[in-house]
């Protein structure tokens, strides 16, 4: 069974997105959005169910949050930025690291 609905306004996803993308968790921006107890207990069940609208709104804010940064840091080393480079390099060296853990197979590893 799935929990109640949330509604959220414009203004309230855009500060689910803001919140995620600084890694507050969603219980967190339950709090944070000043919820009642049930609707931010449906908020936090509804956060863990890929696919709804809030579990989408969390993810893209996290990925933003990350991707920005990011993109700026990349500019600096394009630009010929040595610290930026060395930065950037150890960064994409982390992701693709975080990439390969989500992606692993479990039964790989299994006798």
């Amino acid at each position: 069974m799935l929990p109640p609905a949330v509604e959220l306004t414009a203004e309230q996803e855009q500060e689910v997105m803001q919140l995620a993308a600084v890694g507050m968790s969603p219980r967190e921006i339950a709090i944070a959005l000043e919820l009642e107890p049930d609707a931010a207990r449906a908020f936090c069940l509804l956060a863990k169910i890929p696919g709804e609208k809030i579990a989408r709104l969390l993810v893209s804010g996290k990925a933003t949050g990350r991707a920005i940064p990011q993109i700026k840091l990349q500019e600096q080393a394009a630009a010929g930025n040595i610290d930026a480079i060395k930065l950037l390099q150890d960064l994409q060296a982390e992701n693709k690291y975080n990439e390969l853990l989500a992606n692993i197979d479990d039964d790989e590893f299994s006798p």
